[in-house]
């Protein structure tokens, strides 16, 4: 399965750190987490993963991309290619359900979880043809043509980002853009979709991979009274609400998410 991990490290020649896995969400790629990379790579060697048909990864039609079959070939790439064994892994959305998977599916090598607004804790498994974002993939296939005019008219930046987050006017040029090109050019966002729709995390995390599951009090994509099923969650979870804040933490409160995944991974 194509996956691809961009490592970042302070010094290259002496990647010493402990990994850092960052597993992005549906449309999304490994560039939503550049914020965060200066911060983090003060800590850790940083991989962001593209999972396939996202970002720079390809995308086999023939292969299976359901949750825990994404979550085997990020160990498998992080093992083959860049020779890591043990890592902390953190993720959002679809991404956080991966990283979920990833403690259950290599309990020896995951040494900690922060799932940041995880998929997967549905009360009830979706059905739907099409995923919550369907209206941002159309648009972003649009708007990556004038993107500079799009930013700059609130009603279209509002369109495009008010589920996401509430604070969508804060959102800099720079994250707007790398979210359109890489929502736009998602080859393998229905694959990714069609592979998590129907299904829910039911996986077994062993209680020794300390685990985080982060929600901000304005989730529209993944809101409470649908999709924050404590019971269906790991049992010894650290459950965290952050208030006024939205779908993709990161963009609303970078230095904590940052916070977040260093506390998760100390407690390791």
């Amino acid at each position: 399965m194509a996956i691809k991990a961009h490592q970042h490290v302070v010094d290259p020649s002496h990647p010493t750190r402990p990994a850092l896995v960052l597993v992005h969400g549906l449309g999304s790629a490994g560039t939503i987490w550049k914020s965060l990379i200066p911060q983090l790579s003060e800590h850790f060697t940083v991989y962001p993963i593209d999972l396939p048909g996202h970002g720079v990864a390809p995308l086999d039609e023939n292969e299976e991309y359901d949750p825990r079959s994404l979550a085997r070939a990020i160990v498998e790439e992080m093992n083959t290619t860049h020779g890591v064994k043990e890592m902390h892994v953190a993720g959002n959305s679809l991404g956080g359900w991966i990283a979920l998977e990833m403690g259950a599916v290599a309990p020896d090598q995951v040494k900690s979880i922060t799932a940041l607004a995880p998929a997967g804790l549905w009360h009830e498994a979706p059905q739907r043809k099409y995923p919550p974002s369907i209206d941002a993939r159309i648009l972003a296939k649009i708007s990556r043509y004038f993107m500079t005019v799009a930013y700059r008219l609130p009603p279209l930046k509002a369109l495009g980002y008010k589920k996401i987050t509430h604070l969508w006017r804060e959102l800099s040029f720079e994250t707007c853009r790398d979210s359109v090109m890489a929502m736009a050019h998602a080859k393998g966002y229905m694959p990714l979709w069609h592979g998590a729709r129907g299904r829910k995390f039911d996986s077994h995390v062993p209680a020794h991979v300390k685990t985080s599951i982060i929600f901000g009090d304005y989730d529209l994509m993944l809101p409470e009274d649908v999709a924050q099923e404590k019971e269906v969650a790991p049992a010894h979870s650290n459950w965290v609400y952050v208030e006024n804040c939205a779908h993709v933490i990161m963009w609303n409160y970078p230095d904590l998410t940052v916070d977040f995944i260093r506390r998760t991974a100390a407690a390791a």
